[in-house]
């Protein structure tokens, strides 16, 4: 079978949970022996994994940032789509998913849209998003052969805006690579216990929400609080927070990390704590779990199972519902490591990339076969 992957980023540091999803898709896929090519507009972090697994990959370049504009070669864009079976298109408000969208229809290859949680703001105030849906993405979203959802409450939600059935939609979850015992990776973290937040520092993950609960937590106090992640224009701010707190010898922010160093972060944390307003399904739970970290995080990450099988805890996506877990969490410290066993052992069981990519496989094949995903 031959795959073409679309998203806005193949960037490491800005492409968030969405460019990582697509990576190990590509990887896994042309592992399972399909023929896989991906678009994005920017980045490529994973050129040489990708030549190494003969996946291939164009990267358009795009001008203007709030509704980027790919620069789009359309024979290219068209030989391209003309040679795949399916087109599995990620993320929704973004010109590259309208324009590939609508190239797949007048090849007649049938396009499959996630959102990856981006439907979630649908109906948002902003005039350009008002305008993008209205014109550009209603079509879209009419066009597609089919969506995927990650969660089972995003299925909900895309049913709701595509007027489709539930049962017609897959839930294919984001998953794993348990990863290897490395060497010794440097990273400017303490030297004793600390809680760790990584992501973006962008309101949607909800740093202000996590430093606010910190500071709100005097049993927090005891241990200093790593905030991993770039800036995307918030880090001042926070820092202001934390300043006036007068916290800034107990919270670190140290940005960027790359897989290699978000591993050894996660290895030598406590706890990981996602204080997320919206997420599809937290990547960074699972890459947390896998290592047998235990994880604190919101009710809005899309991960309740976290509680279910005892390995941390789900609270609102508030400051007080972050300080009450904090308190809860930390006021049993040792019992934090066998909560991290529970969820590794919950995670490497029911999120691997080799189970996800071969249900994704399976789930194009019907496809083209019947016309829908579902049996």
């Amino acid at each position: 079978m031959r795959v073409l992957l679309v998203n806005i980023s193949l960037d490491a540091k800005l492409g968030g949970g969405t460019a990582e999803r697509t990576r190990h898709l590509a990887v896994h896929m042309a592992k399972a022996g399909s023929a896989c090519e991906v678009w994005a507009m920017s980045g490529n972090s994973w050129q040489q994994e990708f030549q190494a697994q003969g996946v291939m990959y164009y990267i358009t370049g795009c001008i203007g940032r709030r509704f980027p504009l790919p620069l789009l070669n359309p024979v290219r864009a068209w030989r391209s789509i003309r040679k795949a079976d399916v087109i599995h298109i990620m993320g929704y408000w973004n010109l590259l998913s309208v324009a590939m969208g609508f190239m797949a229809l007048a090849c007649r290859r049938p396009f499959i849209l996630c959102p990856a949680g981006e439907f979630s703001s649908i109906g948002s105030p902003q005039r350009i998003k008002k305008a993008f849906h209205f014109c550009l993405g209603r079509w879209l979203i009419k066009a597609a052969s089919g969506f995927i959802a990650i969660t089972a409450l995003e299925r909900e939600l895309i049913a709701k805006v595509a007027s489709v059935d539930e049962a017609d939609i897959p839930v294919v979850c984001n998953a794993v690579v348990e990863p290897e015992q490395s060497s010794v990776v440097s990273i400017p973290v303490p030297d004793e216990p600390f809680i760790l937040f990584m992501g973006r520092l962008a309101p949607v993950k909800g740093p202000d929400l996590l430093i606010q609960a910190y500071i709100d937590t005097p049993a927090a106090h005891r241990y200093p609080l790593v905030m991993a992640g770039p800036d995307f224009g918030m880090q001042q701010e926070l820092k202001a927070l934390v300043d006036a707190a007068g916290l800034e010898r107990q919270i670190f922010f140290i940005g960027f990390l790359d897989e290699a160093q978000r591993t050894a972060a996660y290895r030598k944390a406590m706890m990981l704590v996602i204080p997320s307003r919206s997420e599809a399904m937290s990547l960074v739970a699972l890459e947390a779990g896998v290592v047998g970290l235990p994880v604190l995080l919101t009710d809005t990450c899309g991960f309740d199972q976290v509680a279910a099988v005892q390995g941390g805890m789900v609270v609102p996506a508030s400051a007080e519902g972050i300080a009450s877990g904090l308190q809860s969490m930390l006021a049993q410290p040792d019992e934090l490591p066998r909560r991290g066993e529970r969820l590794k052992a919950y995670v490497l069981h029911n999120y691997t990339w080799t189970a996800t990519v071969q249900m994704m496989l399976q789930q194009f094949a019907r496809l083209l076969r019947t016309g829908s995903m579902m049996k």
